[in-house]
């Protein structure tokens, strides 16, 4: 599961808007929406995680296994350059 999905799950089980879980958290609402989306970095600092954990009346060990999973996924490759590839001449 990842950070957003467990977030939103926690979010959705204690009946909290995203204005109010921002509010509580002390964090901005797009902050917060960004997290949802997964607009943001998988794993946020550990003081924000603290910050929406507490708001939830979570521990923030509750966030422990999505971190795990996002260091799990496989490496991603890089992006094409939009140059081409060079051509080697044929030597005749």
């Amino acid at each position: 599961m990842t950070f957003a999905d467990k977030l939103k799950a926690l979010r959705v089980e204690k009946d909290l808007t995203q204005e109010q879980l921002a509010e509580a958290a002390g964090i901005p609402i797009g902050t917060l929406r960004d997290y949802e989306q997964g607009k943001r970095r998988a794993d946020p600092a550990l003081s924000t995680a603290v910050k929406l954990a507490r708001a939830l009346g979570v521990s923030v060990e509750a966030f422990a296994e999505c971190v795990e999973a996002e260091h799990e996924k496989p490496a991603r490759r890089p992006k094409p350059s939009g140059k081409p590839a060079l051509k080697r001449r044929r030597k005749d």
